[in-house]
């Protein structure tokens, strides 16, 4: 769970690699030479083996506006929209935003997290909403007289520059197949049952953890995801992991 409230996560990145099948073809000669352009830069590795799943600690990373479903299930920019659990229903403008990881020593530069559901809500216990906090995180500029699309149009108009940050990760285990039973059954979803890296099956490397971990539930195998856990303004904390010079 972040700081900035809770974060949901879908498993869409499959959906948005795989090509566009009502694309239009374009011909291709056989002999172009971009087909034959390149090489292989390791010729035992494995293109089915799954990512390394991104270790724990706080990274560097850039940030940039990520569209978001409104209720009719169109992208936007940005949406209202009003829940019931939420301050009574009160309305509210939300973004996505996404995190690029920056990491010199290249194994996981440009990883990928989001933050979903960036929210203008004002937290009644903080006084403030996450759109407006990760907005003067990110060096833009907020004030108590602002409107709820002001708000949303700052952190919009902070993100159009690409800045960066530092946000901190740590693993988290959740059981897919538990959290749709739990949904079938009308029940409330299941919260993560392991937390932390250092909290999964050490390995024989030093200071390597196994992300592969067993349900207690159901027993099905889990793989750990990384999941954003803190925000900071580059004045606000360093960063403790991708930070070796590059190659």
């Amino acid at each position: 769970m972040s700081a900035f409230g809770e974060v949901t996560y879908d498993n869409s990145t499959a959906a948005a690699s795989a090509p566009d099948q009502g694309a239009q073809a374009v011909a291709i000669d056989p002999n172009d030479p971009r087909l034959v352009s390149e090489s292989l830069t390791d010729s035992g590795a494995d293109a089915y083996a799954p990512m390394p799943t991104l270790p724990d600690g706080k990274w560097r990373a850039k940030a940039t506006q990520l569209d978001i479903k409104d209720d009719n299930r169109q992208q936007q920019r940005y949406a209202v929209f009003s829940r019931a659990k939420m301050e009574n229903g009160m309305p509210f403008f939300a973004t996505n935003v996404q995190f690029s990881v920056i990491d010199h020593s290249g194994s996981f530069d440009g990883v990928q997290l989001t933050e979903y559901w960036v929210r203008t809500l004002i937290d009644k216990r903080k006084g403030t909403s996450q759109a407006a906090t990760l907005t003067r995180k990110l060096g833009g500029k907020t004030s108590a007289s602002m409107t709820q699309q002001q708000v949303m149009q700052g952190l919009l108009t902070a993100l159009a520059a690409e800045p960066e940050c530092i946000i901190e990760t740590a693993w988290q285990a959740d059981c897919q197949s538990c959290q749709e039973k739990a949904k079938v059954a009308g029940q409330k979803s299941p919260r993560p049952f392991l937390t932390g890296m250092h909290r999964f099956p050490a390995t024989r490397e030093p200071g390597v953890h196994d992300p592969i971990v067993q349900c207690p539930t159901c027993k099905q195998q889990v793989k750990a995801q990384a999941r954003i856990v803190g925000i900071f303004g580059l004045s606000e904390s360093a960063a403790t992991r991708g930070t070796g010079q590059s190659k």
